[in-house]
């Protein structure tokens, strides 16, 4: 089978694109397991291989590329192959299989437990899906020749004045807060058009605003990482930026609940500029957890807001919505913060400033942003699959032996995981201490 793609962030040299933005992209299946009943897999894997680029008239480009990673997704990458999860691998499915059989040396010592598991589990779909718009990042296992006739498009310069906009923002906060007052997000974006744009960019991009806190959104929120699904328009967190509640916010993800990219926004006062701006805040988030200190759910975040800044950007281009890009150096800015709950951001302390223009065309966000909600086979074959894998889970976890080694396997990782954020703390407050910038070890994203 064909996979075919388009190019949405090329590689670079020395800060500069080497190919073109969204020139075709050629590839094929190399091998694809699903889970079906269960009674062979307990998890699906696919393989895929990416073999041309397209550019426009020249000769295609012959390349031998493989997956690296699937973006803002459950499933993981090894060696190029997409592995799915295993479906009895939840919060569910460890407490009833695992924790519950610590004490215990022989299976199902409860039946009102196993008849629980079986007739109402909590169980997410384990094939994979990957639909229209799904983000891989690619790596060559090989290099690939350019072409030295490949016509590169011109960067346009900045709409507007940069050095009279950086004036006007000078005193600009850069942290957002918490409405305990706690330092938050950083301030690390300003656009330049109105509400109806951005929203129209946005959607044209796949993102899509968030709901409000209730209880519906809480109950939503609970199931979604119960069963490691999406939740494509979870709720943020409120944060303010000047004594104000955010204005619009939008995010993006694709069947994990824990990992998305998402954006808050504020109107600058009107009248100070000459178009109307908006101050943002984009942050990706990588992990979920249940926090005791925090009394709740919270979200893990990617250190580098550089990324986040280059992601936000690279999406909004790509369905020509933006006139020019720009971006204002703060020098005084600190290069390592803390957010509210205590994790790393590091920055360059860049303001991006975007001009958006009106979009080409209002395209339809695709089916991979209204949520995956992809079923194979009936009600009874799923109800099947359901008691094939939780029975054969059971039969090789749900004991004394596998409970233990699960719980130190765990236990390790959240050792390491601590040792690295109070590593990192150091090197904050030296970093605080001193004009001198601390590089920060590369920080692996947490499990669940």
């Amino acid at each position: 089978m064909s996979v075919n793609g388009f190019l949405l962030d090329p590689p670079g040299c020395e800060n500069n694109p080497v190919l073109p933005i969204k020139i075709p992209v050629e590839g094929h299946v190399i091998s694809a397991h699903r889970v079906g009943l269960g009674l062979w897999h307990e998890s699906a894997s696919l393989e895929l291989e990416f073999t041309r680029l397209l550019p426009p008239e020249t000769p295609p480009i012959e390349i031998h590329a493989r997956v690296l990673l699937v973006e803002n997704a459950r499933e993981e990458v090894k060696k190029g192959v997409i592995h799915g999860i295993r479906a009895t691998d939840t919060p569910q499915g460890t407490i009833s299989s695992r924790l519950k059989y610590m004490p215990s040396l022989h299976l199902y010592p409860d039946p009102v437990l196993l008849g629980y598991k079986l007739l109402f589990p909590l169980f997410p779909e384990p094939e994979i899906y990957l639909p229209t718009g799904t983000d891989l990042e690619l790596e060559l296992s090989q290099p690939a020749p350019l072409p030295t006739d490949l016509s590169l498009p011109a960067t346009s310069p900045p709409k507007g004045d940069l050095q009279e906009l950086a004036e006007k923002l000078a005193e600009l906060p850069e942290r957002t807060f918490t409405p305990k007052g706690k330092e938050a997000d950083v301030v690390n974006f300003i656009f330049s058009g109105s509400d109806a744009q951005l929203e129209q960019a946005f959607t044209a991009a796949g993102w899509k605003q968030s709901d409000r806190v209730s209880r519906r959104s809480v109950r939503h929120s609970l199931h979604a990482f119960l069963v490691r699904n999406s939740y494509p328009t979870a709720p943020m967190s409120p944060q303010e930026f000047e004594n104000r509640a955010s204005e619009l916010t939008f995010e993006k993800t694709f069947d994990s609940y824990e990992k998305r990219d998402h954006l808050r926004l504020w109107s600058l006062p009107p009248g100070q500029y000459r178009e109307p701006l908006w101050a943002g805040a984009a942050v990706r988030e990588t992990g979920a957890t249940l926090s005791i200190k925090n009394r709740g759910f919270i979200h893990h975040v990617s250190p580098n807001l550089t990324d986040e800044q280059q992601i936000v950007v690279r999406d909004l281009l790509a369905v020509d919505c933006v006139d020019s890009v720009g971006a204002i150096a703060r020098p005084e800015m600190g290069h390592i913060l803390l957010n509210a709950t205590g994790e790393i951001f590091r920055t360059d302390g860049t303001l991006t400033v975007v001009y958006l223009r009106p979009c080409a065309a209002n395209p339809q966000p695709s089916d991979l942003h209204t949520g995956v909600n992809y079923h194979p086979g009936s009600k009874l074959f799923r109800m099947a699959r359901k008691w094939i894998l939780t029975v054969r889970s059971d039969l090789w976890r749900a004991n004394i032996l596998y409970g233990g080694f699960d719980l130190t396997r765990n236990t390790v990782q959240a050792l390491r995981r601590n040792s690295l954020h109070r590593a990192n703390l150091e090197l904050y407050h030296q970093s605080s201490q001193s004009s001198e910038v601390v590089e920060l070890p590369a920080m692996s994203p947490p499990s669940q």
